[in-house]
């Protein structure tokens, strides 16, 4: 007797993922992935089905794209098969990764997500990748494409239709849902709510959390970013050079690791007396703009918390940055006209990161933008290109979420920041 099918569906924005233990070969979808080695061989399991069943032009056609490269993503034709495009997700390089199994899973993952669009196609169908010869583990490869798949989702053309095989159903096969639902939730913040045979994932609709789910999503696409640069490295056993690489990924998974727990908060704001202000802006362009602020605060009794009195931490700056904002009770953010220092890890400047744990953390939060017509010299002004698109991204997010002062100089905000620090105390 067959093994019966178990599947369940999932509403994400626009679109769906539907996970089911079945076999792929069912799919109506338009493009079909499976895990190969960069030779193309499609030796076993999905590769082997598809090979036999797409017939010799299909083969021959995949031969011409080797050899491909760990994580690449090679597009064929779908040859006898009923789909338009089979997608072969390169598992197994020439050497042994370094990298975990999840980086392969989640970067194959999401690049087929986004390349549908350039085909002009809308559904696409799954295996759980690399977890035959490739030796990745099921529960492994079935959580992190799963999560990469809702995450790539959010950003796809409404109407696009992911399905993820997962082979035969077990015993356990209901369980497996209720798994992936607990771990979008942990790893995204997304809540799972029942809208008829579907099932609906939700971002958080409070501020807080919608800030921590933004930013677990834009860690979840530098960490692509930063493994897609490791895997190269991967390939020709370079271990050396991508030394600076691994380091960055480390601490950018360590900073996600500290705002997924931010999930886990209630986020209740700071009700008792403040004691301390955590002052953030960039720090030479606005360097006498700091120094009033400074005696702003002091003045009033408070402890002022500032990269000015940082003392040498074995902390990564991102962590650490982290840390000294959770540990003020109020918060005040000076956005001038530089972006600033950029942190490698997460590709944001220390400005924005502290600003981004302040609203994670619901911290009573001050604002204060620099007035366009303020008087400024040449070196208060962002002169890379990149940081100043940053710069007027940020500036344009915050002025729209909140209700910020806009200052002219150093006396004019130190008026401001008073006003606001004592209203806020009473």
């Amino acid at each position: 007797m067959s093994s019966p099918t178990a599947s369940r569906t999932y509403r994400v924005g626009g679109s769906s993922i539907t996970l089911t233990f079945d076999n792929i070969l069912k799919s109506k979808a338009q493009v079909l992935v499976s895990s190969d080695d960069y030779m193309l061989s499609m030796g076993g399991g999905v590769s082997a089905a598809l090979r036999i069943g797409a017939g010799d032009a299909f083969v021959a056609e995949a031969a011409k794209a080797v050899p491909a490269r760990t994580g690449d993503l090679v597009v064929t034709s779908a040859g006898k098969l009923g789909a338009r495009f089979v997608f072969h997700a390169i598992t197994i390089g020439p050497r042994r990764l370094e990298l975990d199994g999840g980086a392969i899973v989640r970067r194959v993952t999401r690049r087929a997500i986004g390349l549908l669009p350039q085909l002009g196609c809308r559904s696409i169908a799954f295996p759980a990748i690399g977890t035959g010869v490739a030796g990745i583990p099921f529960e492994t490869a079935a959580s992190e494409m799963a999560a990469a798949l809702v995450s790539g989702l959010f950003e796809s053309d409404p109407g696009t239709e992911a399905e993820l095989f997962l082979g035969r159903a077990g015993a356990d096969a209901g369980r497996f849902f209720s798994v992936f639902e607990e771990h979008v939730a942990k790893s995204l913040g997304l809540t799972t709510a029942a809208r008829g045979e579907e099932r609906s994932l939700e971002p958080p609709a409070d501020v807080r959390r919608g800030q921590v789910f933004g930013m677990l999503r834009h860690l979840d696409a530098r960490r692509l970013e930063l493994e897609g640069k490791l895997l190269p490295f991967a390939d020709s056993g370079d271990a050396k050079s991508s030394a600076g690489l691994r380091a960055q990924l480390k601490e950018l998974v360590e900073l996600r690791s500290g705002y997924e727990a931010e999930l886990l908060t209630a986020g209740a704001q700071h009700r008792g007396r403040a004691e301390s202000v955590f002052v953030s802006s960039t720090s030479m362009d606005l360097k006498p703009h700091r120094l009033g602020v400074r005696g702003v605060v002091e003045g009033l009794g408070l402890k002022f918390i500032g990269m000015e009195d940082f003392e040498a931490s074995g902390l990564p700056p991102a962590t650490l940055i982290r840390k000294k904002v959770v540990e003020s009770d109020h918060y005040v953010g000076i956005i001038g006209m530089r972006y600033g220092y950029v942190e490698p890890s997460s590709g944001l400047s220390m400005t924005e990161l502290e600003y981004r744990q302040a609203v994670s953390s619901a911290k009573p939060i001050l604002l204060f933008v620099m007035d366009k017509n303020a008087p400024i010299t040449a070196g208060m002004v962002e002169t890379d290109p990149q940081g100043y698109a940053k710069l007027l991204d940020f500036r344009d997010r915050v002025l729209k979420a909140h209700t910020c002062g806009l200052f002219t100089g150093p006396e004019d905000l130190n008026q401001k920041v008073t006003h606001a620090l004592k209203a806020l105390g009473s």
